[in-house]
């Protein structure tokens, strides 16, 4: 190992990982949306941290420890926010059902040439989307409607071009032309015919492409779940069994968090205006 090649990189990952710990507690105490202390229910919502920022082979400049590529190749991240609120269970499911859509997608640039694409599914054709099958399954009184999130879902797409809803923020990174290629090359080999909440979806997609520019991004959340809750009125059961007693899975409202506050720091940068801007 050559260590003064690397110490910018550790030094960096040090500080960030840091910062965004401390970014979350921050937001966590000013507003619950997606963060919740342990209740006498058993409710507890927590962001997942991530262990490095930066890979070790990441592309960074040595003096400042941000991302650093070749001219006129890019990354971004666009991402659309659900804005759910995580304060208790009957806070989230109402916001859930108010709008029970979020998504993120990329768009990979270089010289000449912007492809913008995606993983989406969870369309409800054939199947009940998820926030529907949780809900057929306590109205028909089921002893685990909430393990219904745990199925994976057999419509999944490749999503090419922009979806009908704009982004809520997007970020952009330059990288260089070897991560573009090696980016290239994962969208047109991945498998998108299944899609799932936990996994398989269009967060963790955007997340694998990250990482292969050399980058690793906040974006999972755990839940702590109780075996039931009131809402309006009446108890309603979600589990007996305990192995669905917590669910952790990919959420573009943490993911959009961290976004920003890299945007904030000087890795990557704001492009949401201009992106919006174009579009119309």
């Amino acid at each position: 190992m050559n260590y003064p090649a690397t110490q910018p990189i550790f030094r960096a990952c040090l500080v960030l990982v840091v910062i965004f710990l401390g970014g979350v507690a921050g937001c966590a105490q000013q507003t619950p949306k997606l963060f919740a202390p342990l209740q006498p229910d058993g409710w507890k919502v927590q962001p997942i941290a991530i262990g490095c920022r930066f890979a070790p082979d990441a592309d960074l400049d040595p003096a400042t420890g941000t991302p650093v590529g070749d001219e006129g190749y890019y990354l971004y991240i666009l991402n659309e926010a659900a804005d759910w609120d995580y304060s208790d269970m009957t806070a989230l499911l109402i916001s859930i059902w108010r709008r029970p859509w979020a998504h993120s997608w990329l768009i990979l640039e270089r010289p000449r040439e912007r492809l913008e694409f995606g993983h989406t599914g969870d369309f409800g054709e054939t199947t009940p989307r998820y926030h529907v099958g949780v809900y057929l399954g306590i109205k028909a009184g089921e002893p685990n409607p909430i393990a219904y999130l745990w199925r994976t879902m057999a419509d999944g797409q490749f999503q090419i071009g922009k979806p009908n809803r704009p982004p809520t923020f997007v970020w952009r990174m330059p990288i260089t032309r070897q991560r573009h290629q090696m980016i290239h090359d994962y969208v047109m080999q991945r498998k998108y015919d299944q899609f799932g909440l936990r996994s398989k979806n269009c967060t963790d997609f955007v997340i694998e492409a990250a990482a292969l520019a050399g980058i690793n991004l906040a974006h999972r959340i755990r839940l702590t779940l109780p075996p039931e809750t009131e809402i309006w009125g009446r108890v309603e059961r979600f589990w007996t069994d305990p192995q669905y007693r917590i669910l952790e899975y990919s959420s573009p409202d943490v993911l959009e968090v961290d976004l920003r506050q890299l945007a904030r720091l000087g890795i990557g940068s704001d492009d949401t205006e201009r992106y919006l801007t174009l579009q119309q």
